[in-house]
């Protein structure tokens, strides 16, 4: 449950402002950081519109307050005395900044110069609340995120499957759905962002708090968005595998999956199917040694009641349910250049260092 009121801005002024959620970053920072600069500098040159730069810091216990004060004059920190999680941390900084879009980015994510000018063109539509970039694993230079898609099948919404889109159509027919816009490496509508709450603050310190927002965001009548031609490069999980063991991590992420199911699905039907797969799943769980799922269904009870529950969405009974979402998004592969990613064809485009 969110720990404090979000409520929008009257007004933001034009510009994009970078908010990037950190917890003992200092390392991450000083290697990604200076990405982050220059793609900020490149959007200021192409757009003739201000960004800024904000690190949300989670009670780092690290140097990572005094370094940026050393280091980074243009890049302003919002610390907190208390750690929170993900959630909190990203929604302080969207509340702090001044400027009408923007963008959440982890603080392991490479930016190039062209990152954002594709991402802000979307917005000319009112009907746009997110747009995702594309993104590649650092390490190794694969496609890791593109345009997601979503199933709802054997009681459960499946979100892994994702489809990319061949260069010689990525500018072309208009712009690319997608289920959902990770909190990772997402351009944001702030005015929209803060109408319907941010991200859901049950959901610290992480997981799936991206898909649930992007879902309240379809019902309520907006569009999620993915642009090819937005590119990053993500060092995965430099922050939260050093800090959480394995276990740990699935639990936080099977809770939120739950969580997030409860608020989502729409029919009885859906809701039957769900719990009798998940009683199946936990009955299973004692065989295949995924223990974890126990904890994680008692703790989602625990904080079912925390959930917010959903946007009516607008006035004219035009909210849209979880079944068409997913129709409407799985339809974008009916378009020509767009291609599953598997693990036959999956593009590859190593980073190349600018640092």
């Amino acid at each position: 449950m969110t720990s404090e009121p979000i409520v929008p801005a009257i007004a933001s002024d034009p510009g994009v402002s970078i908010v990037i959620p950190s917890w003992n970053g200092r390392a991450l920072l000083e290697r990604y950081l200076p990405t982050i600069v220059r793609a900020a500098a490149a959007f200021e040159s192409a757009s003739r519109e201000p960004t800024e730069i904000i690190v949300a810091d989670d009670a780092s216990s690290d140097d990572t307050l005094a370094w940026l004060a050393a280091h980074c004059p243009r890049v302003r920190a919002e610390p907190t005395a208390r750690r929170a999680g993900f959630a909190p941390t990203a929604n302080r900084g969207v509340r702090a900044a001044r400027y009408s879009l923007i963008y959440v980015v982890n603080n392991d994510v490479a930016l190039e110069a062209a990152t954002l000018p594709p991402l802000a063109a979307h917005f000319t539509s009112p009907a746009v609340f997110a747009v995702a970039s594309q993104v590649y694993d650092y390490d190794t230079g694969r496609l890791s995120g593109a345009g997601q898609l979503g199933e709802f099948r054997r009681g459960f919404i499946g979100i892994h499957r994702r489809y990319f889109v061949e260069e010689s159509a990525a500018g072309s027919d208009g712009p690319w759905l997608t289920l959902f816009a990770t909190g990772g490496s997402s351009m944001f509508d702030r005015w929209k962002f803060l109408e319907l709450g941010g991200f859901d603050e049950s959901f610290a310190p992480f997981g799936w708090e991206d898909v649930e927002l992007s879902l309240r965001a379809w019902k309520h009548g907006y569009e999620v968005h993915y642009e090819p031609r937005s590119t990053v490069w993500h060092r995965f999980s430099s922050t939260i595998t050093p800090a959480y063991s394995r276990r740990r991590v699935r639990t936080v992420y099977e809770r939120n999956r739950l969580l997030a199911h409860w608020r989502h699905l729409d029919t009885g039907a859906q809701k039957a199917a769900h719990a009798a797969f998940l009683a199946a799943k936990l009955v299973g769980s004692i065989f295949n040694g995924h223990w974890e799922l126990w904890p994680a269904t008692a703790q989602a009870f625990r904080r079912r009641s925390d959930v917010r529950n959903p946007q009516s969405g607008s006035d004219d009974g035009t909210r849209a349910t979880l079944r068409a979402i997913l129709s409407r998004v799985r339809g974008e592969l009916s378009r020509p250049g767009a291609r599953l990613v598997d693990e036959g064809c999956a593009p590859t485009h190593p980073w190349v260092s600018l640092l």
